[in-house]
């Protein structure tokens, strides 16, 4: 497969590193004894109902399918896959669980082919057909729903660079969001009649310097926020 639909290691890792910082933010205990209750999964199931509201599902009336948005969902899905290889990897008593999950990342990226995208319907049949009862986990993310999330993010994207981008990109906004006040609804979402997340893409993806850097999410957040602070706030 072409080297631009593979994650480096380097990107594998830094998602993984990015994964567990931004999980460690809302608990700080997160992944070795977590204090606070979260479900991934539940997550998982509403961003994939956020991407078929954005596909357009209703075939009964007219709808206008919104791609980006619909993309962006499943760069949603990432972070919540992310972190459920990485709790599974804790409970089954790895090491090095952060490290681990970057090389199944790095694996899945390998395998994955944007030609053999299926429907998210069968994303979350691998998930019940890797899902861990006996770890109270249902549904999980192994190796082949793993791959399945790859071909879809390269169906998307076109390309693992643009996948990786979209994640830091994402990942920064987040923090931009609650730094400029997301939780008290100060925060304005619509950069000029465009959502955030359109802005963002199109600030980030082509930018090589927060490609090539080893401290991207701190490039990502001062451009979006820098960008925010200027033109819109």
């Amino acid at each position: 497969m072409p080297i631009d639909t593979q994650l480096t290691v380097n990107q594998a890792q830094q998602i993984a590193k990015l994964q567990t910082q931004f999980n460690q933010g809302l608990d700080a205990d997160w992944p070795m004894a977590p204090t606070l209750a979260r479900d991934d999964f539940a997550a998982v199931i509403v961003e994939l109902g956020e991407r078929y509201d954005h596909l357009g599902y209703k075939w009964w009336k007219k709808q206008q399918a919104d791609h980006e948005q619909a993309n962006m969902e499943l760069i949603d899905v990432l972070h919540f896959a992310v972190s459920d290889v990485i709790e599974v990897l804790v409970q089954d008593g790895s090491a090095s669980p952060v490290e681990t999950a970057a090389l199944k990342l790095a694996e899945a990226s390998i395998r994955a082919n944007a030609d053999e995208a299926l429907d998210a319907k069968w994303l979350l049949r691998h998930t019940a057909l890797e899902g861990r009862p006996d770890l109270g986990r249902p549904l999980c993310f192994g190796n082949e729903s793993l791959t399945q999330l790859f071909n879809m993010l390269y169906q998307a994207y076109g390309s693992a660079e643009a996948v990786y981008v979209s994640y830091v990109g994402k990942n920064a906004l987040n923090h931009v969001r609650q730094q400029r006040g997301y939780k008290d609804g100060s925060y304005i979402k619509m950069w000029h009649d465009e959502e955030d997340n359109q802005v963002m893409m199109r600030l980030l993806l082509g930018n090589n310097d927060i490609l090539k850097s080893n401290t991207p999410l701190d490039e990502a957040i001062a451009l979006l926020t820098n960008y925010y602070d200027d033109h819109i706030a």
